[in-house]
Order: C-alpha cells, then structure tokens, then sequence
C-alpha cells in the first residue's frame, strides 16, 4: 500500500477500511517482530551448534546435554513462531481480501449515486429548457410592460439550466473517476 489512496477518505465505508487497514498493520508488525525473533533464534541455534562442534563440549557430557537441551528448546520456539508467522500471513491475506471487498463496494455505492446525480440532472435539464423555451415564447408573444418580469423569469431559467448542466458535467467526470480508480485497483 505504498501508493496515494486519497480517494479511500471519499468512500462511504472509509472507517471500515481504515480498521481492516489497522488490523492489517498489526499483523504485519507482529509478523516483523516474529521473524526477528526467528532470526535471533537461528544466530543463537548456529551458535550453540558451534559450541557442540567445539572440543570442549565433547569434554564435559553436562555442557553438551545443556546445549543440547537448550536447543531443543530454541528449535520448538522456532517452529512456534514459523506457525504463528504462517496464521499472520493467512490473516493479513484475508484482512487485504476484506480491503479489497470493501473497497469494491464503497466505489460501487459512489458509482450508484453519482449514476443517480447525473440521471437527475439529465432529466431536470430536459425540464429546465422546456421552462427557457415556454419563458420565451411567452416573452416574444407579450408586447405591453409584463415583459421585464418575463425576461427576468427568462434568463431565471437560462441561469437554472447553466447550473444544471455543471451538475450533470461533474457527475460524468465523477462517474469517469470511479471507473478509472476500479480499473486502477482492480484491473
């Protein structure tokens, strides 16, 4: 997760993701800590094992059954922590996995609303020029001192379908937008 996720914050589901995210940092961090000790663990197993090679342990059998013991103990540590390492491992698959669903469905609900906007401002277009052209015709058709308040209630609705056609071009931009996040996280 390396590269600029911004658009997660836009999600409807972000708190979700951020507590999968937060699992999953656990995990990891648990995980590092684990082979760090394994790594210790096999430095100290290399060592006792040198000193079994040695000459001196040969010499004194309690010397060579204290390392022997204590590398049997080091080796069921070590294998404890290579299973807690693999259930990690398991975990943070199916943590991502989770991530990944619900991001799936959060970019799914923005997709549906903005869908939705640009369907609505579709159709109030349709009606706001409907109003631009009644307003006119009204206008052109009305000769005496009335035709001040028609212009106005003219240009009123100009001005609304101006403002309406910005709502439907964003929405066609944010729709645009969640396609290309979709493909970029999914393929």
């Amino acid at each position: 997760m390396t590269r600029s996720r911004r658009y997660l914050n836009n999600l409807p589901n972000a708190e979700s993701i951020k507590e999968l995210a937060r699992e999953i940092l656990d995990y990891e961090l648990e995980m590092d800590q684990d082979l760090q000790d394994n790594a210790r663990i096999k430095t100290e197993i290399l060592e006792l094992e040198s000193q079994i090679l040695s000459s001196d342990a040969w010499e004194d059998p309690q010397t060579n059954k204290n390392i022997k013991s204590k590398l049997d103990q080091l080796s069921s540590v070590l294998q404890r922590n290579d299973k807690e390492i693999a259930h990690l491992n398991e975990e943070i698959s199916n943590s991502k996995s989770l991530v990944d669903e619900e991001i799936r469905e959060g970019l799914s609900k923005l997709f549906q609303k903005a869908k939705s906007d640009r369907d609505e401002a579709q159709q109030d277009i349709i009606k706001h020029q409907q109003l631009v052209e009644d307003s006119h015709k009204r206008l052109m058709d009305n000769l005496t001192g009335k035709s001040e308040n028609l212009r106005d209630e003219w240009i009123r609705n100009l001005v609304k379908v101006s403002i309406v056609e910005e709502k439907l071009k964003n929405s066609e931009n944010e729709l645009e937008a969640i396609q290309r996040v979709y493909r970029l996280e999914f393929g």
